[in-house]
């Protein structure tokens, strides 16, 4: 039997019930000034005939979609996955969608995701900026043009350093410091720190923050000797090449900050699969705090946004307000952060 080759209209649905499109369309909408039997009726035999709403050729009419594009380039990791189911719950109770439009880490560039974005007429973007050494440039010329098209949008998790624009994120600096300050006074003086991508503004602000709590602790010029820097690209070849435990040795340090909680996790698996451990040999700390929400992960120390502050509220409040304000004020939303021991930090081995 021959199927029907284009997709149900309002026609299709007027056809089926015998009421006029616009009978059809006021139906669908609601409108309370049609009997309820009427709207009932027209409403069922929609379901019957498949009919879906075109939101689409709606936006057209109405100017808006009410969907909210978040542009990000790593789904992988849990931080992302949750902060995004997070942003999706906040903004479904305010009646927006949401579509996910990923780079897969430069494989699109931001340039063109944020194209993508203004071709679905999206109400807002909520960009993650890139953390590839291009990162700076390819963000800006996405914020370009999204400006261009008077499309707002919030930067989310990170900022961009030296340009002003709506951000919301935690205290990265103060991260740091805190990560320092409290192995600094269960003792330790020796540090290996492990670093995020070069030009991501956490990766600069916790750096700074973790080299000024060891110089505060363990005395002036302590961060110049007292701690050693893996670079990020060598610590993904090695993590992919399976040979991470080779950079981690010697063990001339008791303490290891990782830039976040992947990057512990996987420092922590091949320490302890080699026989060390954790926090009697070393201690470990990591950022972002993911084994509150995937409770199935082994317990770590970490560095997170303080309980009561959620950084996909702030974000979701950020991008509404600019709907509404397209002129206002830019706005940065900075969270206080917190220590959540995991267990894995502990006084330095002697």
């Amino acid at each position: 039997m021959a199927t029907q080759s284009k997709r149900p209209t309002l026609s299709t649905v007027a056809e089926k019930c015998g009421y006029s499109v616009n009978t059809v369309s006021r139906a669908l909408r609601g409108d309370d000034h049609l009997p309820e039997t009427t709207i009932q009726k027209i409403r069922q035999a929609a379901d019957e005939v498949g009919y879906i709403p075109n939101v689409l050729a709606s936006s057209l009419r109405s100017s808006d979609t009410h969907t909210i594009a978040i542009i990000i380039e790593d789904i992988e990791n849990p931080h992302y996955s949750h902060l995004m189911s997070r942003i999706d719950l906040e903004l479904r109770a305010r009646g927006y969608s949401v579509i996910i439009l990923c780079n897969n880490k430069s494989l699109t560039s931001e340039h063109q995701l944020a194209a993508l974005s203004i071709s679905y007429n999206v109400d807002g973007v909520l960009l993650f900026p890139q953390t590839s050494s291009n990162s700076p440039s390819g963000s800006l010329s996405a914020i370009r043009l999204l400006q261009r098209n008077h499309i707002p949008y919030v930067l989310v998790d990170r900022s961009i350093l030296m340009h002003d624009t709506d951000c919301v994120r935690v205290d990265d600096e103060e991260g740091g410091y805190l990560a320092g300050k409290i192995l600094s006074e269960m003792g330790h003086r020796k540090f290996l720190y492990i670093m995020g991508p070069e030009n991501n503004s956490s990766q600069i602000l916790r750096q700074k923050g973790l080299l000024r709590a060891i110089d505060e602790y363990c005395g002036s010029g302590a961060s110049d000797k007292n701690i050693r820097f893996m670079n990020e690209s060598v610590y993904l070849t090695a993590q992919e090449q399976d040979n991470l435990y080779y950079l981690l040795t010697p063990l001339d340090y008791t303490a290891l900050v990782c830039f976040n909680d992947e990057c512990a996790y996987y420092c922590m698996q091949a320490l302890q699969v080699n026989g060390c451990r954790i926090p009697e040999d070393v201690s470990l700390i990591g950022f972002d705090s993911i084994a509150t929400d995937s409770r199935f992960l082994p317990k770590l120390s970490s560095i997170a946004h303080k309980r009561g502050h959620s950084l996909a509220k702030a974000t979701v409040e950020a991008i509404m307000k600019r709907i509404k304000n397209p002129a206002g004020d830019y706005g940065n939303v900075i969270l206080p952060v917190d220590y959540y021991d995991g267990g894995t930090c502990g006084r330095p081995r002697k």
